[in-house]
């Protein structure tokens, strides 16, 4: 199976859940930057969370099915089309042979994901099929999507072809609609815990960062989100050794503005670091387009950890309902 990229939209990419344990040899983890949205999208085509998926940002790409396939979308709002007929997002749908998914422009949100039973099947590199960009290599071919690419697809799951005979004749369940429920819009409140390094800032710096307001700028990437706003500075000067940093680690370069890094951040960090954002709040934060504005709330480490296993226990109910309702499409239970 395989689909053909017509237009490449902006930014688009194969990713799935990234490539743990090789940081210490230089190498990012990568991966989407929003893992309950592909986790999502997954679930909805009945493939497992860490099947590769195709992200994209702002603009999403439209392609030609080749086969009949089982697809889902999720992630930021959007309003797309098969063959200029709306389709919904957080709900699986039956593409035929030959019809044309256009996603088109996001309109609440950053980054979108389209998965498809079967998952995207390009070659691993070091057990992950995620795009590292920056160094050619993993997901299709290293890079960006482009036009007239050709992606394979894995072969779908029992279950997937059980929804896929049981949409034949309903190819757009109205009952079928998940959501993660999150707005984009307004301040958004970003939770982090301080850094080891968080005393050796100002007072001052350290009463700005909780209670002003930053603006995520336009140069803003998948490496990292830099911040406008309060300046922030150390009590005195500190000579640092460059040190791992992991996703969300908040640094602040010698022009005292604020970077977050994000998924692709490098490997090890000169940096000093005033917070790390909070695991439960960092897909929150990956769909914050360019302009948006954020404040930070320090919590304490152990709250930080409840919020994020209580994220988890939530994402499982909602594969167990996700998987309960597709067994009722397999089924002709509509």
């Amino acid at each position: 199976m395989a689909f053909t990229v017509i237009r490449k939209g902006f930014a688009a990419s194969v990713q799935d859940l990234g490539r743990p344990g090789y940081q210490r040899f230089g190498i990012i983890v990568g991966g989407v930057m929003d893992p309950p949205s592909a986790k999502l999208a997954n679930w909805l085509v009945a493939n497992p969370s860490p099947a590769a998926v195709v992200e994209y940002s702002f603009i999403g790409p439209t392609v030609l099915f080749t086969e009949d396939t089982l697809f889902a979308i999720t992630g930021a709002d959007c309003q797309p089309q098969l063959d200029n007929r709306a389709v919904g997002t957080g709900r699986p749908y039956l593409a035929r042979a030959g019809q044309i998914l256009s996603i088109g422009g996001l309109s609440s949100g950053s980054r979108g994901y389209l998965a498809l039973a079967g998952g995207i099947d390009t070659v691993p590199w070091l057990g992950s099929r995620s795009t590292y960009e920056r160094a050619g290599l993993g997901g299709f071919k290293g890079r960006f999507l482009k036009e007239q690419d050709r992606l394979p697809v894995g072969r779908p799951s029992p279950l997937a072809a059980g929804v896929m005979k049981g949409l034949a004749s309903e190819p757009a369940p109205g009952g079928c609609f998940f959501s993660l429920r999150r707005s984009y819009r307004g301040i958004r409140t970003i939770r982090v815990t301080s850094d080891r390094l968080w005393p050796r800032f100002s007072a001052d710096s350290r009463r700005q960062f909780l209670h002003s307001v930053y603006r995520v700028t336009a140069s803003s990437d998948r490496m990292g989100y830099r911040l406008e706003g309060a300046n922030l500075v150390l009590d005195r000067p500190l000579e640092l050794y460059s040190e791992a940093v992991t996703n969300g680690s908040v640094q602040v370069p010698r022009s005292g503005q604020p970077i977050i890094l994000m998924t692709d951040h490098q490997s090890t960090g000169g940096y000093p670091r005033i917070a790390q954002v909070a695991a439960v709040d960092l897909p929150l934060l990956s769909q914050l387009p360019p302009g948006s504005m954020l404040r930070f709330q320090k919590i304490p480490v152990l709250q930080a950890e409840k919020l994020f296993l209580k994220q988890a226990e939530e994402l499982a109910f909602l594969q167990r309902r996700v998987t309960r309702r597709l067994e009722n499409l397999r089924t002709g239970r509509h």
